[in-house]
């Protein structure tokens, strides 16, 4: 008698996840940033094919290989045959079955999300009927590759980025998926007519945000603040400021800064903790980007 071929599980939650379905571990991996309840991993692996496998997260797999890769997808008892190229995403959902056959070495991330975190985000934006994640072949998807970009960023930068920018792209990615890769019996997106936070709430948030720029804030953090789940908060201070929270706040930190830099004579390191940076290199590398120059430099040429 012929077993059953058994099925993997996959648990992001455990570091060497892919261990049994893929030949090589990860080259990096955000897995000791804890940026919850989303993880980036990027792969460089040999022509291989994977066993049945099942993964308890949603994963995303975004491809990086300036050439073609030839592929064979099995994705919930659906067989396609694909041509993989640079920025192609697939989607295969929590607790679906998955099998993958490339004949080439390839270069690619997997995006794995909780689904206990797009539930929220869903109980949070929709009247809720049943929506699920659809399976999806590789397919250019720019926005969920971008996504994946900065997320690559921040790891490649040893996850030294705020919490906030963090959960401004996961949250994007899971609005985006809600509404492209999603089926229900009865989806209907909550849309308020409300344009931007009232003044009152505004001046809270900024109050609150002014007055707290050294904490790693978070996005949830500042939408509590205001009564407001992330979602409906983030689009709403948008309209009110035309910059996303994370935006404004790394504006924030900067004028702060700039106002520092002249009006004390703290050190630079001094300067970036009271701001809010993790690492002084960080600070540096922000403050460039802002201003062109580095502090040091700010600083000499306006107390010139």
């Amino acid at each position: 008698m012929m077993l059953e071929e058994k099925i993997l599980n996959l648990d992001f939650t455990q570091e060497d996840a892919c261990a049994e379905v893929l030949p090589r571990s990860h080259i990096k991996s955000s897995y000791h940033a804890k940026w919850d309840s989303v993880r980036l991993d990027i792969h460089q692996q040999p022509a291989h094919e994977t066993p049945e496998h099942s993964p308890q997260q949603h994963i995303i797999s975004v491809n990086l290989d300036n050439h073609v890769i030839r592929a064979e997808r099995i994705l919930d008892g659906h067989f396609q045959k694909e041509d993989i190229v640079n920025g192609d995403v697939a989607i295969i959902p929590a607790h679906s079955h998955h099998i993958c056959r490339w004949t080439s070495e390839t270069q690619f991330l997997l995006l794995t999300l909780e689904p206990a975190f797009l539930n929220r985000i869903i109980l949070e934006s929709v009247d809720l009927q049943g929506v699920e994640l659809k399976p999806h072949f590789a397919s250019p998807e720019p926005l969920i590759q971008q996504i994946a970009l900065a997320l690559k960023s921040e790891l490649e930068s040893d996850g030294v980025g705020s919490q906030m920018y963090i959960e401004s792209l996961k949250t994007t990615l899971c609005i985006h998926l809600l509404k492209n890769h999603s089926v229900a019996s009865d989806k209907v997106l909550l849309f308020s007519n409300q344009k931007g936070l009232s003044p009152r709430k505004l001046r809270q948030v900024i109050s609150y945000i002014q007055d707290n720029l050294e904490q790693d804030l978070t996005l949830s953090e500042i939408a509590t603040v205001v009564g407001m789940s992330m979602y409906h908060f983030s689009r709403l201070f948008k309209q009110s400021t035309g910059f996303a929270p994370h935006q404004y706040v790394m504006n924030c930190r900067i004028a702060k800064a700039k106002k520092l830099l002249i009006g004390s004579e703290k050190t630079i390191e001094q300067i970036s903790e009271q701001v809010g940076f993790q690492s002084q290199s960080h600070f540096t590398n922000v403050f460039r980007k802002f201003m062109g120059i580095t502090p040091k430099l700010y600083r000499e040429q306006v107390k010139i």
